[in-house]
């Protein structure tokens, strides 16, 4: 079982819950923000980088315009102090190889000890026969681990400057030790973005799933930033892709993309979420990934104040009037099914 929501709602945590939840729709009815309570899941970033180039990802292409760096494990251990008694969910990545920060498996079981569920997203190619057992020790509830390539041509073609015989070798040690050690840490879940170079495979992809000994195999759409690379990689099959190509002259030098979403003006996740970077920048969400909407940074200052600031209180309040003149909105999944099938073994 992924999650048993049960085992992490406290009395608090409930009623906090409860209180985000009504505030949002009363938000949408007034088309004002009005928040009652705390965010129930947050995702934190350990370190933004990474050591593949993957060309839709600005940390391996080395494109982001904030610093790099890794977040120190005294300023992650005061946040979930401040977060703990009204959130039960973090997701420990945003941008970057979150195991590229040495401190990670004691952030992962300092945040259990506080009854939170932690998941992290890993392309796997740092574990290893040296590191597996530390690993199990201190695993996440839940690991995504991203594979979207069954060979080296699919795997490389976008996980660039990684390798698949050693994803698959590391995947295969992580399931293997897992079973021969009888945990129940991590739910492993291979994640497969389907594009024009592997969409093939969907259906080898759900037996080697099975062959791994994963938990689940999720497929997922791709994100795309450009017309460029929409071409490239956007599968052919339409029902895989997020986006859909708007007409354009016979040339097609002014060819554009847009998403299938319908950008209402509403959106659950300034309400129920929020993403901190490693240097302790708190954004909106998981598409602002140069934290170009930053509406604080911690550093001395408390969550709190910073999710009741007038900064927070008038981007909520633009979502409600005008999403769609947001740019990061304009490439934002909030309200569509972005995995196309997911398969528990």
């Amino acid at each position: 079982m992924e999650i048993n929501f049960i085992k992490y709602f406290t009395l608090k945590r409930f009623i906090n819950a409860i209180s985000i939840i009504t505030s949002f729709w009363l938000s949408r009815i007034l088309r004002k923000p009005v928040v009652w309570g705390m965010p129930v899941s947050f995702s934190i970033e350990p370190t933004n980088h990474c050591n593949l180039k993957c060309p839709e990802c600005p940390s391996g292409l080395g494109t982001l315009t904030r610093p790099l760096g890794i977040l120190k494990l005294e300023e992650f251990k005061n946040l979930i102090e401040q977060i703990s008694q009204t959130s039960f969910y973090v997701q420990l990545f945003f941008q970057g190889e979150p195991y590229i920060n040495k401190n990670l498996p004691a952030m992962i079981r300092y945040a259990q000890s506080k009854n939170i569920y932690v998941s992290i997203s890993t392309h796997g190619l740092l574990i290893n026969e040296n590191n597996i057992d530390h690993l199990l020790d201190n695993a996440p509830d839940k690991m995504i681990f991203s594979v979207d390539g069954l060979d080296e041509e699919s795997y490389q073609s976008y996980r660039v400057g990684g390798s698949f015989s050693q994803a698959d070798k590391a995947l295969r040690l992580l399931t293997k030790k897992k079973i021969e050690q009888n945990k129940k840490r991590p739910f492993v879940e291979l994640q497969f973005i389907v594009m024009k170079q592997n969409e093939h495979l969907i259906n080898d992809v759900i037996k080697y799933g099975n062959d791994a000994k994963v938990d689940k195999v999720v497929f997922k759409t791709m994100q795309i930033s450009s017309v460029e690379n929409a071409k490239k990689y956007l599968p052919k099959n339409e029902k895989y892709s997020r986006y859909k190509f708007l007409e354009s002259t016979p040339s097609g030098d002014d060819q554009k993309i847009k998403i299938k979403n319908k950008l209402k003006d509403h959106c659950f996740a300034l309400w129920r979420t929020s993403v901190i970077t490693w240097d302790g920048r708190v954004v909106p969400c998981c598409f602002d990934k140069n934290a170009n909407y930053e509406f604080g940074k911690l550093n001395g200052r408390s969550f709190k104040e910073i999710w009741l600031s007038e900064n927070y209180q008038r981007f909520r309040t633009s979502i409600l009037s005008n999403r769609k003149e947001i740019d990061i909105c304009r490439n934002c999944t909030e309200g569509l099914k972005v995995n196309i099938m997911s398969i528990e073994g």
